[in-house]
């Protein structure tokens, strides 16, 4: 959703939330003390009601926080299993874009998981051109946006090399409405002298694909996950 549309919601809500409450207050007042109660009554519940759609997250917002809360039911099979996990975490200026840092036990990636908004009944899947689509949604933009944060995340982790070691990091985009090609796609991105690959996976595989990241966990690499995790929940609060 467009910062003018995100606007406009906003100022539609607004707009009926003043009126209904105000109305509201209004017949309360006549009921109350005839006209003059119903002008103040109205008055304040129209000016609470205003504040109230104001500030009501919009629904791009709403529908981003009902995906987080699924992801993180999604990947709790895998804090049992040893990985750490830190959820709803803002890593970029949209504070409504927020991903899903985690560290398996064998210490040797950090995923950086977000959340996208696929478009229901459409399939995901990458074009002639290698670019990611889903019906008339551009793929792409959720690709742009996970490479930032891992982007974040990874340089971060660089410059604490010496407390953290050397550790990468794997970008997840999980579909929750639509469906993806054969389940499972890899997008492939180049970014100056790096190469990068995106993984966009139902959410019904996520685990399945995930788990062999905590493969090979020693007693050594599940203290480093511990520090490493304990390191981005200061870093990315």
């Amino acid at each position: 959703m467009s910062a003018m549309r995100v606007r406009a919601e906003k100022a539609a809500n607004t707009v009926a939330y003043g009126l209904v409450t105000g109305a509201a207050g209004a017949l309360v007042g006549v009921a109350t003390g005839g006209l003059g109660w119903a002008l103040a009554i109205g008055g304040t519940a129209a000016v609470a009601g205003a504040q109230a759609g104001r500030t009501r997250p919009d629904s791009t917002t709403r529908r981003n926080k009902k995906m987080t809360a699924v992801t993180t039911r999604d990947l709790a099979p895998l804090r049992r299993e040893g990985w750490r996990m830190i959820h709803a975490r803002p890593l970029g200026q949209d504070p409504d874009r927020v991903y899903h840092l985690c560290v398996p036990p064998s210490a040797s990636r950090v995923v950086v998981c977000m959340d996208w908004d696929w478009p229901k009944g459409e399939q995901v899947r990458l074009d002639e051109e290698g670019q990611i689509t889903a019906g008339r949604v551009d793929g792409e933009i959720a690709v742009a946006w996970v490479l930032q944060a891992a982007e974040a995340v990874r340089q971060q982790l660089g410059d604490n090399k010496k407390l953290l070691g050397a550790i990468g990091t794997a970008q997840v985009l999980p579909v929750h409405h639509g469906s993806v090609q054969e389940g499972h796609v890899q997008v492939h991105r180049e970014q100056g002298d790096a190469k990068y690959e995106i993984n966009v996976i139902h959410r019904s595989l996520l685990v399945d694909k995930m788990r062999p990241l905590g493969e090979g966990a020693t007693r050594r690499t599940r203290r480093t996950a511990r520090t490493v995790a304990e390191f981005l929940e200061t870093t990315f609060p």
